[in-house]
């Protein structure tokens, strides 16, 4: 017997949460990466393959009417392909020249046409699939002479690229991001992924020789390999990419010993699950959209493993990122933009619930893949199959995420809070915002209270408006942006006809202790935030909302013009008025200007500490999305802001608050006395006498 001493030695290096191989991988004759021979022959079988081969037919002809122009040179971070003023996407008028479509300039400069560049490799990736798909399904050679048109090109090419860059200039052992092809690794791992379902399709066509495919696997694959290992990136979403594009490389290769590498060195496929993963299924950076990103590179490990005798997808961790989301979002299916999202629905994820119906066979997933679809639902379950949703109704912790979510309410009709009190968008907090102990609101079927997510990382608003606190419903110390910081959740509970929570943080601003409460009926909503800093200074409060209009409902004079703040976000808060109150005051966000009957959001700001109360206008989800926002400044060094928020639609259910020891707000349902303690909340509804 021969022992693989490669194999042991990563087994004694196995420590902590790095897991090691069960058993070898096997390299079955191609295709064997974007399907398996039985699963190919399985589709040919169907009843519906004249349909999937007339639409590959369809892809793959037009690619050979009008053949794609390969990249002559590496590519830019594609963010670069912008109008630098206004963000928008340029359009090529050749390969040296591309106009913004609005204030229509020309640029010229290696940073825009090398990033054009990204482009076209981008579109050769998905060419090389395209016609892979068309020769597996027709076998036809001449699908693979432009195959090996593309990838042969890629070959030759590889070598002769910069020996390694960044998109900052950075080179060598200073380019720790940087990359080859791509400015980015990152873009060299899902690309190399295409390409080598490309070639896994079509290798097996008389139209390749032994010296063309030998070029391809060494100077392509394996030169990309050695990128995409020359620096691990830890946790990172870019790693897990990396990890997909090694096993797709590993798979056409047959190379086993890349395999255990990808599935046990630090950073590889059984540690993201350990590190990168909650214990709620969601990815640390805490963000939707990156969690839908690191879970394709997951399934594409998944799957390439699974077509190499390697069942990965009983992992545990895997299983729960596919469920997670089923638990983070509004009752419309949406998610909220935490962190650098944005405002995307649960169909993002249909694939991937398809694929764990199909997999695991539980009809949770086919409930998720068949949303607001009966036909789906009916296809997957049966025709007596009834709609599920949403499928979490209860209030919950998401403690990986650092989220807790207060649900109260049947259906659609559910009101959701989302209190954001975890660690900064990881640990590396990239793609974190400074905004611990933000909320946003959904009631009436509809949001109400946004977190405006990314924006663009193209635009500059990026970092001046949506990472900083200003943009968010939390509050800033000193007109400054708070620090990178993890909170902790105090108590999260469900009572009979409320829910309620407390999150804290003392990291925001050092010496200083945020603390928010949150009382959740199914018709309002009650918000305390302390603040005890470590000197007297300017507090800031915050709530923004998409519905168009800010009204202030008991105003006996004219706000006075005024200007919030001029930096770290505040430059963004335009048209703003000011009042200086003492005592309650109402305040209406209304959803159509036009229409007196449109539904609302009522705050009651409550309490008799003097406080000055701006309207302003933000951003919402993008630069040109107006979004309200309502400010209550005091100079302190311990305050408590109470706001009672009216979740009834009309603001007619809050007949009035008063903030003391306790809080107690009068009702259309008779009056409410809430108190909170360290270990939850208590709330006492004395119902109107008949």
């Amino acid at each position: 017997m021969k022992l693989n001493f490669s194999f042991l030695l990563s087994c004694l290096l196995c420590i902590g949460p790095v897991a090691c191989a069960a058993q070898a991988p096997s390299f079955p004759p191609s295709p064997r990466l974007a399907i398996t021979a039985a699963g190919l022959a399985q589709i040919k079988a169907a009843p519906d393959f004249s349909m999937a081969r007339e639409a590959a037919l369809k892809a793959g002809d037009a690619l050979l009417e009008n053949p794609i122009t390969l990249p002559e040179g590496f590519g830019n971070w594609i963010f670069y392909y912008a109008c630098p003023d206004d963000g928008a996407t340029l359009v090529p008028l050749s390969l040296t020249e591309h106009q913004c479509p609005i204030d229509k300039k020309i640029y010229t400069d290696d940073r825009t046409v090398s990033a054009y560049r990204a482009q076209l490799h981008y579109g050769a990736e998905s060419a090389a699939q395209t016609l892979g798909w068309a020769y597996a399904y027709t076998g036809d050679d001449k699908y693979v002479v432009e195959e090996k048109r593309i990838l042969l090109k890629l070959a030759h090419d590889y070598p002769n690229y910069p020996a390694r860059q960044d998109r900052w200039g950075h080179t060598g052992i200073f380019a720790s991001l940087g990359g080859r092809r791509f400015v980015q690794s990152l873009d060299e791992a899902v690309g190399i992924i295409s390409l080598a379902k490309g070639y896994d399709l079509t290798r097996n066509s008389p139209a390749w020789t032994d010296d063309e495919k030998k070029l391809v696997e060494d100077d392509l694959f394996r030169l990309t390999a050695s990128t995409l290992l020359t620096f691990n990136q830890d946790i990172n979403n870019h790693q897990t990419w990396y990890n997909a594009g090694l096993m797709a490389i590993a798979s056409v290769l047959g190379d086993a010993e890349m395999v255990e590498k990808v599935l046990t060195m630090r950073g590889g496929f059984h540690d993201q699950l350990e590190r990168s993963i909650g214990a709620d299924g969601l990815w640390y950076e805490g963000s939707m959209a990156y969690h839908g990103y690191a879970l394709q590179a997951m399934r594409e490990i998944v799957d390439a493993g699974r077509r190499m005798g390697l069942p990965l997808q009983n992992e545990p961790k895997f299983r729960a990122m596919i469920e997670g989301p089923l638990r983070a979002t509004y009752p419309n299916g949406v998610f909220p933009a935490i962190n650098d999202s944005d405002p995307i629905s649960i169909s993002i994820f249909n694939d991937a619930f398809e694929w764990a119906w199909k997999t695991y066979r539980e009809p949770i997933f086919a409930q998720a893949a068949a949303w607001k679809n009966p036909a789906k639902l009916a296809e997957l379950l049966g025709p007596d199959a009834k709609s599920q949703w949403p499928l979490s109704a209860h209030s919950e912790n998401l403690s990986g995420a650092g989220l807790a979510i207060l649900r109260q309410g049947e259906g659609e009709a559910t009101t959701n809070i989302f209190l954001d009190y975890g660690q900064h968008g990881g640990d590396n907090g990239g793609h974190g915002h400074f905004d611990k102990l933000n909320i946003t609101l959904f009631a009436n079927g509809r949001e109400w209270l946004l977190d405006p997510g990314r924006l663009s990382y193209s635009h500059k608003e990026y970092k001046t408006w949506v990472k900083q606190s200003a943009a968010h419903n939390t509050v800033t110390l000193g007109g400054a942006s708070q620090q990178a910081t993890t909170g902790k959740l105090l108590f999260l509970q469900q009572g009979k006809n409320f829910s309620a929570c407390a999150t804290q943080s003392d990291g925001a601003y050092p010496g200083s202790m945020l603390t928010r409460h949150l009382f959740l009926t199914d018709k309002m909503l009650v918000d305390v935030y302390d603040v005890v800093a470590d000197k007297e200074t300017q507090i800031d409060w915050f709530a923004h909302s998409i519905a168009p209009v800010l009204q202030r409902i008991d105003a006996k004079t004219e706000g006075a013009e005024a200007t919030p703040g001029t930096e770290n976000g505040y430059q963004h808060l335009t048209n703003a008025l000011s009042w200086q109150t003492d005592g309650n005051t109402q305040w209406d966000f209304v959803s159509d200007a036009d229409n007196p009957a449109a539904p609302r959001l009522r705050l009651w700001l409550a309490g008799k500490t003097p406080e000055e109360v701006f309207t302003a206008v933000g951003i919402g989800y993008n630069t040109g999305q107006k979004a309200p926002t309502l400010i209550r400044r005091r100079n302190a060094k311990t305050t408590r802001f109470v706001t009672v928020y009216d979740l009834s639609g009309d603001a007619k259910y809050v007949w009035g608050v008063r903030a003391e020891k306790s809080i107690k707000v009068a009702t259309s349902d008779g009056d409410w006395n809430i108190e909170f303690n360290k270990k939850g909340a208590k709330g006492i509804l004395s119902p109107l006498k008949p």
